[in-house]
């Protein structure tokens, strides 16, 4: 069997695998491999790895100092399908960037300063640079705290993070196709309008009313294969506009992390997935995110930035089914697991910074071991 050092981490309401680039292999042709056997890939139930049959518990951080003057640390993340025997190395996830900043520390990546500790870390899957500010207490991360965030039990320490200029991560256009909404066109299936924008990640935004959906539904809708089908439709299509695949069909393959879907209804109350009530008073948004071919259980940050930054500029579908939002500093979004706020601070039609506070806590750490 092979071994590698290893730390496991709960950033925001995802888990990972946490390596240091230095203890892989050089031939970096071989991760994918490794990653499909650390998480048990490809298998329903991932049940010869450490992966929790969930997109959000299936996923790899490769940490390493950064070369950059504006970095401290690069952090490249990797997606691990469940089903299929795939690795997709082409997205962020902003959930598990929360644990970087803490994980460098602890690490000795980035020298511990109290009380709070500015890390500078360069995402390479978007090239684009994330600043978090990570309580520091005896040279180590603090993760015991009064701050909850929804979809986490219990309470951590808070963790400030900004996505800076995030407009563009993957296509270098915040509006890749040049329009803030249009229609898409899709054989078998009625037209369907939709905002693409690029923002953290690449996200296609599309209403809950045009799938027949209220909104706030949850995990269920993923029994529902017809409907299931036909937004992997609308997330080929547009992952074809975007130029991640020639033919949209093949997505599901090929592109399986973006672009990232965004479900979007008006402020509504419904029982979220501890089984409590999620009140519309609390949101400016309902939403409900896909990843994976899946319901999130929550929402991915990246789609929050998104969302987020869509409903503060015009023209968006986001003007369709709410008032009031273009403009504001903080969006609220309703998702399955309760609410997350984002603030979003634009320059002209720019995106310049999208803040969110995430908790995170250092599990476990040791030796994975797996098959050679």
């Amino acid at each position: 069997m092979e071994r590698y050092p290893c730390v496991y981490m709960r950033g925001g309401t995802s888990k990972a695998i946490f390596f240091h680039e230095k203890d892989l292999p050089a031939e970096r042709s071989r991760w994918p491999e490794i990653f499909l056997r650390v998480m048990g890939s490809p298998d329903v139930k991932q049940i010869d790895g450490i992966g929790g049959a969930t997109s959000s518990t299936s996923k790899i951080a490769v940490i390493s100092p950064s070369s950059r003057p504006d970095a401290d640390i690069d952090y490249n993340f990797f997606q691990v399908d469940i089903l299929i025997p795939n690795v997709d190395n082409s997205a962020n996830c902003g959930n598990i960037a929360a644990a970087v900043g803490p994980y460098a520390i602890d690490e000795g990546l980035v020298p511990a300063v109290e009380p709070k500790t500015v890390v500078r870390i360069y995402n390479t899957n978007t090239g684009k640079l994330i600043e978090e500010h990570v309580q520091v207490k005896n040279g180590r991360a603090v993760f015991q705290g009064e701050t909850q965030i929804e979809g986490v039990p219990g309470t951590g320490a808070p963790i400030e993070m900004f996505f800076l200029n995030p407009g563009g991560s993957k296509t270098g256009k915040l509006f890749p196709t040049g329009l803030r909404k249009e229609p898409l066109l899709i054989p078998n299936y009625d037209p369907i309008e939709v905002t693409i924008i690029d923002c953290a990640n690449p996200v296609v935004l599309l209403r809950a009313a045009d799938l027949g959906l209220e909104g706030t539904e949850l995990t269920e809708l993923n029994d529902n294969a017809k409907l299931m089908e036909h937004i992997e439709a609308i997330r080929g299509m547009a992952a074809e506009k975007l130029g991640f695949v020639s033919d949209w069909k093949t997505a599901k393959n090929i592109s399986t992390s973006i672009p990232k879907v965004s479900i979007l209804s008006s402020p509504r109350s419904y029982r979220n997935m501890s089984g409590n009530w999620t009140q519309k008073e609390d949101m400016d948004l309902c939403v409900r995110a896909v990843s994976l071919g899946m319901i999130h259980k929550a929402i991915p940050l990246t789609v929050a930035t998104a969302t987020g930054a869509a409903a503060c500029m015009e023209g968006t579908i986001i003007s369709d089914i709410v008032a009031g939002t273009a403009g504001k500093k903080a969006i609220f979004l309703g998702h399955a697991s309760g609410v997350t706020a984002v603030q979003v601070e634009l320059e002209g039609d720019k995106v310049k910074k999208a803040g969110i506070i995430r908790t995170a806590r250092r599990i476990m750490d040791g030796y994975i071991y797996i098959n050679n």
